[in-house]
């Protein structure tokens, strides 16, 4: 990497997180620092570090429960690998924290030739899926263009009352040449809304888009035109699905919104109407 990445470390052992910190630097790191979990959130409020670095045992909120929240709350973070440091690493942690989806183990006393050889290697293999995912959406999209005849830009709603939750899909859109709009959520509540100059609206779901699909959508139905996606919660029940198709949703992508995903549900729907 010519620019090294930022590392946020999360440890309650002063000392401990002082040398973290001052070997990552050494090693040419940006290092973030928080003493437990919970001032970790408030970092990742105005900060995006690369790969978190934390404890398992902490005061106030331990490595867990901040794994789940950044994995829960955090979209934007959706990408960025999560180690665990801990001295204790039995079979049955190990399962746990894979189960929450944390990356990798590190113990104590720490290794830190061990250290640097992992955070290497953590930030090497988003590089590399970072770069495949954008050779695949810049295939997927050459083709959505040829099979479309496009004279101009692919143009794109999202609907959403929180911006956070789209970036990761708006910005490898925009990364492509797509017209990108974000239209608040509000403009449902006010009626305010038109998908007449778009090719593809995604709606993040929400009570107000319920409201919006279940209600107005039955009183004035909308031309939609284009393809509809519902960007869904995690595991949206059928019912709920078969619901929302009859008021005019294409189809639906689950959080956290793989921008592959999005690209592939495009050519599918294209593909159908062809």
């Amino acid at each position: 990497m010519s620019e090294k990445a930022t590392i946020l470390c999360v440890e309650d052992e002063t000392m401990l997180l002082e040398d973290l910190k001052e070997e990552l630097e050494e090693a040419g790191y940006k290092v973030l620092t928080a003493e437990n979990g919970s001032s970790a959130v408030t970092l990742l409020e105005k900060h995006k570090p690369e790969l978190i670095l934390s404890d398992v045992m902490m005061p106030v909120m331990d490595g867990p429960a901040l794994l789940r929240h950044v994995r829960d709350h955090l979209p934007k973070l959706s990408e960025v690998p999560f180690i665990f440091l801990t001295a204790k690493a039995t079979r049955e942690n190990l399962i746990e924290g894979k189960r929450l989806g944390v990356d990798d183990y590190l113990t104590k006393p720490v290794d830190y030739d061990l250290l640097i050889a992992t955070v290497e290697a953590s930030l090497g293999q988003i590089a590399r899926i970072k770069q495949r995912t954008q050779q695949k959406l810049e295939q997927i999209y050459e083709l959505f263009q040829k099979q479309q005849k496009m004279q101009g830009p692919l143009r794109v709603q999202f609907v959403t009352g929180n911006h956070a939750a789209v970036q990761p899909i708006s910005a490898a859109l925009n990364e492509l040449g797509c017209a990108v709009t974000i239209v608040p959520e509000a403009q449902l509540a006010r009626k305010a809304f038109s998908v007449r100059e778009s090719d593809i609206v995604f709606l993040v779901y929400s009570k107000i888009v319920h409201y919006y699909l279940n209600y107005v959508t039955t009183e004035a139905p909308q031309n939609w035109g284009g393809v509809t996606v519902l960007l869904a919660p995690p595991k949206l029940s059928a019912a709920q699905k078969d619901a929302l198709l009859q008021a005019g949703v294409n189809d639906f992508i689950e959080y956290p919104y793989p921008p592959v995903e999005v690209f592939k549900l495009i050519m599918k729907r294209m593909q159908k109407a062809a």
